[in-house]
């Protein structure tokens, strides 16, 4: 302990944590292949290993993992892809919404004035009708990878 300093822990950016649905479908989808790669490798691969407790949690990590992709595949974010995502996020800048109201937007694609009204805090106070119809035709485009070039 002679020489350690203790140095107090800051929270640096507080939204740096929040993914997307899309986000966490494609990290999800590169440890899946990262982890058969890694079964490739070992001896015997796809032998059933004796369920220790290691193996147990790997079993278990594998299972919520499936369960969490098949989800994640029917989900919006299947339709979706990162250059879409990011000219959507730019598309949205004029409309001055916090960031908990984008990733709320991405993951949820709002079909109705009602369910942006869930998602945008006070929107009739921050947004015009015509305005809020716009933002509904942006998550629209969204959904499909023909349309992305019109949220630029």
């Amino acid at each position: 302990f002679v020489g350690l300093q203790h140095t107090r822990m800051q929270v640096i950016d507080k939204s740096a944590g929040h993914l997307t649905n899309f986000e966490v479908a494609s990290l999800l989808q590169r440890q899946v292949r990262e982890r058969r790669a890694a079964e490739r490798k070992m001896p015997l691969p796809g032998a059933r290993r004796s369920v220790s407790g290691s193996c147990r949690s790997l079993q278990d990590v594998e299972v919520i993992t499936e369960q969490a992709t098949g989800y994640l595949d029917k989900a919006a974010c299947a339709a979706q892809s990162r250059e879409g995502i990011a000219r959507f996020v730019e598309a949205l800048q004029r409309f001055q919404l916090t960031r908990a109201e984008e990733l709320m937007l991405i993951n949820s694609r709002p079909r109705s004035l009602v369910e942006l009204h869930l998602i945008v805090e006070e929107c009739e106070e921050r947004m015009q009708e015509e305005e809020m119809q716009e933002l509904l035709s942006l998550c629209a485009v969204l959904d499909s990878p023909v349309g992305e070039a019109a949220a630029s």
